[in-house]
């Protein structure tokens, strides 16, 4: 910020700093969220796996009520042809059980793919982070030796402090673009 963009006023100043502060929070909050792929992958997992079961029971529910309306239909139609028709009507039973049983069976199956498909999105979630680890490793082999030594330093107080250091690469970011935000308005 240069002397001449600097309120006079204390009450524009302070104004000035709370937006600025904001601004950081909405910005840490976002980088946050999208530092934070594999909970987000999981998340996303375990969304489809709560639609799809969702879906199995509802088609469950479809099946067991037409069931139920199939066997009311039969019940009537046994009821005025008699023993016949009775026959009929236990036929229709067991087919209703068994669509029944069957779609049980298909939501297990539903259930159990779901749970296939999350794992298998947990695994390739687990891979994409061993391939940035791996890519960032490898870039700090390629620094001289003192870099390496201060990245390394890097890294083990990001470790001790993870909420720090983030908040610290937002505030640069954040003056960096208020910095070019007034040079194109100037």
């Amino acid at each position: 910020m240069s002397g001449k963009d600097v309120p006079k006023d204390p009450d524009e100043l302070r104004a000035d700093v709370e937006q600025t502060r904001r601004d950081l929070g909405n910005t840490v909050e976002a980088l946050v969220h999208k530092t934070d792929v594999p909970g987000r992958v999981k998340e996303k997992a375990h969304e489809g796996v709560e639609q799809v079961k969702e879906t199995a029971t509802r088609a469950n529910a479809a099946v067991s009520a037409a069931a139920g309306k199939t066997t009311a239909a039969v019940s009537h139609a046994a009821d005025k042809a008699g023993e016949q028709v009775s026959v009929v009507g236990e036929k229709a039973g067991a087919v209703a059980t068994q669509v029944g049983h069957k779609a049980s069976e298909v939501a297990g199956q539903v259930g159990h793919k779901a749970s296939e498909v999350a794992g298998q999105v947990g695994e390739k979630a687990g891979v994409v982070a061993g391939q940035v680890s791996e890519k960032a490793a490898q870039a700090v082999e390629a620094l001289p030796p003192p870099v390496q030594q201060r990245v390394e330093q890097g890294v083990q107080q990001a470790r001790r402090h993870p909420g720090a250091v983030t908040a610290g690469a937002v505030a640069v970011v954040l003056l960096l673009w208020r910095l070019l935000r007034r040079r194109r308005s100037a």
